[in-house]
């Protein structure tokens, strides 16, 4: 029990430094776009790995991407670092479990976007009636 705590206490320090740096790259719209791109490939890459999660991960890039064009505002700074955190923390090669771990690789990455989801649910949720109401016809 001792080093699940270890290793829950780990991740949440990872993810804490992770925010921190959401908090300045937020502040460029080029880096932002750059690093939602990365996150997207990678995670475009590990498809099967990630189908658990498959849905929500996409529509958190697909926030990010309409926040980033100016298209979608209504979110919260606070939500908006947090997803940033967890696409951050998803990039880093230096995880609890290294991405090249067969099997176990994107386990903490899941875990912490797991986190973020549940984090923005609400926000997400207004998210995704008004993408709904974008995409009806007039």
């Amino acid at each position: 029990m001792k080093k699940v705590e270890l290793n829950l206490k780990y991740l949440y320090n990872k993810f804490s430094k992770s925010e921190s740096r959401a908090s300045q790259l937020i502040k460029d719209k080029e880096k932002t776009k750059k690093t939602l791109d990365q996150a997207f490939q990678k995670a475009n890459a590990n498809k099967h790995d990630l189908a658990g999660i498959w849905d929500q991960l996409q529509n958190l890039f697909s926030l990010v991407r309409d926040y980033l064009n100016g298209s979608y505002k209504d979110i919260p700074k606070k939500s908006l670092i947090a997803i940033l955190a967890g696409m951050i923390y998803f990039l880093s090669p230096v995880d609890l479990f290294p991405d090249f771990v067969l099997g176990f690789g994107l386990i903490d990455d899941m875990f912490i976007i797991g986190l973020v989801i549940k984090q923005v649910a609400k926000d997400l949720e207004k998210y995704q009636l008004w993408r709904s109401g974008q995409q009806l016809p007039s």
